[in-house]
């Protein structure tokens, strides 16, 4: 995630009064599906009839070098069937914008900031994410990668 791209959107939100709400994808890694991925067995674990055997993975875990890159494929495969196009200069970036609605979405590992020009279309979104992600929607934007935001009265301020 470049630093110039979340000041770009949270100046468009900050200029256009839209909302800012931040989200939390728990456990995102657990989401991710990988390829085929192979492990040891885990201490304590461990078959003692077939001890050379291996694990094989089905969903990412954290610590896994591909969890990472699993879990954002899957949220980014999700928000471009939703409409979502991701921005060229920036991945972490997705933008919707049709029918006189846009909205933004920032993504920072399990961290999404999301803000639109539609309160009803950001409620839509976040119904489509948690109908698959355990999404827990932490309010407004108050601080995000050493940026602190602040609502006096109907304006914000970075």
């Amino acid at each position: 995630m470049k630093i110039a791209t979340i000041r770009l959107v949270l100046s468009i939100a900050v200029s256009r009064g839209w909302s800012l709400r931040q989200l939390d994808v728990q456990n995102a890694f657990l989401h991710g599906v990988l390829e085929e991925v192979y492990m040891k067995q885990p201490p304590g674990f461990e078959n003692r009839k077939f001890p050379t055997h291996v694990c094989r993975l089905d969903k990412a875990i954290y610590g896994l070098k591909q969890a990472p890159r699993a879990w954002y494929s899957r949220l980014s495969h999700k928000l471009q069937a939703l409409g979502f196009i991701p921005y060229k200069s920036d991945t972490s970036l997705f933008i919707y914008n049709r029918s006189n609605t846009s909205i933004f979405v920032l993504i920072y590992v399990d961290d999404i900031i999301v803000t639109s020009s539609s309160d009803q279309a950001v409620i839509g979104l976040l119904k489509n994410l948690s109908a698959e992600f355990a999404l827990k929607d932490l309010g407004d934007l108050h601080f995000f990668l050493g940026i602190e935001v602040k609502r006096h009265g109907n304006d914000l301020h970075l």
